[in-house]
């Protein structure tokens, strides 16, 4: 059954005069909360084969920190998931191939709107709420599938977890 793993980026430095959105960095409270990440992905037994992400330094950062917690995973850098929506997203996915479980390591709004766009019947009421108030920094919604990447839509899944990277101290 595919898993998809969506996975916000962690905390960045905010914008500043000069420095464009894409290459903004990750904070050290960032760095700290995205190998916690990829350790509390780690500890719900998930193993990501294919990680799709967005090529914004603060998205390989936070995956980069991530990856940590895993063996060996495909990762690639799509541009399509830089500033992309929905639709933009799913059209990823279609990707995806064979993967098992894909972590796709993005933005908000997309992350949580493709989230609650996909989450079905079945899924968690808590994660539900969660991911109706959008997906903070250094967080990640689960769902699980019925069908391969190429046949998701609307509603086809269920969302079974929110997970955070958050309980880091500065």
């Amino acid at each position: 059954m595919p898993t998809l793993i969506l996975a916000r980026h962690a905390k960045a430095e905010a914008p500043a005069a000069g420095l464009s959105d894409s290459d903004r960095a990750l904070e050290l409270i960032g760095r700290k909360a995205s190998t916690r990440l990829g350790q509390v992905i780690a500890e719900a037994g998930l193993t990501p084969t294919l990680a799709l992400v967005s090529p914004s330094n603060r998205t390989q950062q936070t995956w980069k920190l991530m990856s940590n917690a895993f063996g060996d995973c495909e990762t690639v850098l799509d541009d399509e998931l830089y500033e992309t929506n929905v639709p933009g997203l799913l059209d990823v996915l279609k990707t995806a191939g064979d993967a098992d479980t894909v972590v796709v390591v993005g933005h908000e709004p997309t992350s949580s709107a493709a989230a609650a766009h996909l989450a079905g019947s079945g899924s968690d009421k808590s994660a539900l709420q969660r991911v109706a108030h959008g997906l903070p920094t250094a967080t990640a919604a689960v769902l699980e599938f019925d069908c391969p990447w190429t046949d998701i839509t609307s509603r086809c899944g269920r969302l079974t977890a929110v997970l955070s990277g958050r309980d880091v101290e500065e």
